[in-house]
């Protein structure tokens, strides 16, 4: 009797466990503006209940624009919290162009 109790607690204990994913965040800004849209964004971000694993930047001297691109670890019962983040964040007077994916597990 302990043995199938046991079982049944552990497999309610494996279905409890958070599924997670990984999106890719890229937005554009001008140059002159990155650092003060990777402070938005982290505020942003924070209020949301989340955060980067890592942020990137990626310049375009040409356009003069900077990609700042930010890994983020998502519960699956968060996604709708990243999805309203990436609305306010793409309505920013500073930010030109945000672009989110999913990420493949490794």
């Amino acid at each position: 009797m302990m043995k199938f109790l046991k079982s049944i607690f552990q497999a309610s204990a494996v279905r409890k466990t958070p599924a997670v994913a990984t999106y890719r965040l890229t937005v554009t800004c001008p140059a002159t503006q990155a650092d003060r849209v990777v402070c938005l964004l982290l505020a942003e971000l924070k209020s949301a209940g989340l955060a980067p694993s890592q942020i990137l930047r990626s310049w375009d001297e040409d356009k003069n624009v900077v990609q700042l691109i930010a890994m983020v670890l998502c519960q699956l019962v968060q996604r709708a919290v990243l999805v309203r983040f990436i609305n306010r964040a793409g309505a920013l007077p500073q930010v030109r162009q945000v672009r989110w994916e999913g990420v493949a597990p490794a």
